[in-house]
């Protein structure tokens, strides 16, 4: 750690935080009104996954709202990468150097494994669901949807499958960092399994099927994440045992 950092009061720490964070909220915000003059087209992709129902607004600015809040969402999932720098360049300073490296390899693979998971759901999980609930049909009740309610619904889950797919890269992490271990993960898999599906439960819409959907892909991800994490221990042991005998 720097003499620089050590010298940093606790206000400047709070005060470099805020400048960090007034950056992060300006950039998003400046980009999601710029992308609300493309809400239109954007709102086509979410479109292109309606199975069948008939969309109706039942409230004068529900459609607008529904514009916004895909802008606002996508313009968070583009300036994530600023997003992230903002925040690793403020908690850099008070890591060790290999900390640091750690640290920026699970960022950059984070973006990535956030979105494999949204485009995961877009292409499978999502449309299985959709899919599902459409077909779940009476004769005399038509399938008329609220337009916010299918954009929450399908927002909700994107942004959940994106999240979720972090598991493997903070497993990684974690492990360098010696916080967890490949045999602890695996001691601890049926309590974790059941946190899983209580997590599914939370961060979903409160439905069995969005609830599976999402928790057996977390299952999988979880076995992986073990799977990293035994990979992890073995690199330091190589490393640590080149340490020893270069000693």
């Amino acid at each position: 750690m720097s003499e620089q950092n050590n010298s940093m009061t606790l206000v400047d720490h709070l005060a470099e935080l805020r400048h960090r964070l007034v950056i992060i909220f300006v950039v998003n915000l400046g980009l999601a009104m710029v992308l609300f003059q493309f809400a239109e087209k954007m709102m086509a992709y979410l479109l292109a996954l309606n199975p069948g129902f008939t969309f109706v607004f039942v409230e004068p600015q529900e459609l607008f709202m529904v514009y916004i809040q895909l802008a606002l969402l996508l313009s968070v999932i583009i300036c994530s990468p600023l997003t992230i720098y903002q925040l690793w360049a403020f908690i850099r300073k008070g890591l060790y150097p290999k900390e640091r490296f750690y640290g920026v390899c699970s960022l950059v693979a984070g973006v990535g494994f956030f979105a494999l998971g949204v485009v995961f759901c877009y292409k499978v999980a999502l449309p299985f669901t959709l899919r599902f609930f459409v077909n779940i049909t009476i004769d005399d009740i038509n399938p008329m949807i609220s337009i916010q309610s299918f954009a929450s619904f399908c927002n909700t889950m994107l942004a959940s499958f994106g999240l979720v797919f972090e598991m493997p890269v903070l497993s990684f992490l974690f492990t360098k960092l010696g916080v967890i271990t490949a045999r602890g993960l695996k001691r601890k898999q049926g309590l974790l399994i059941l946190v899983i599906f209580v997590l599914a439960a939370i961060i979903t819409p409160p439905d069995v099927i969005s609830q599976i959907c999402l928790g057996v892909p977390m299952v999988l991800l979880l076995q992986i994440s073990i799977a990293v994490s035994a990979f992890a221990e073995k690199g330091l042991k190589k490393k640590e045992a080149a340490e020893t005998a270069a000693a």
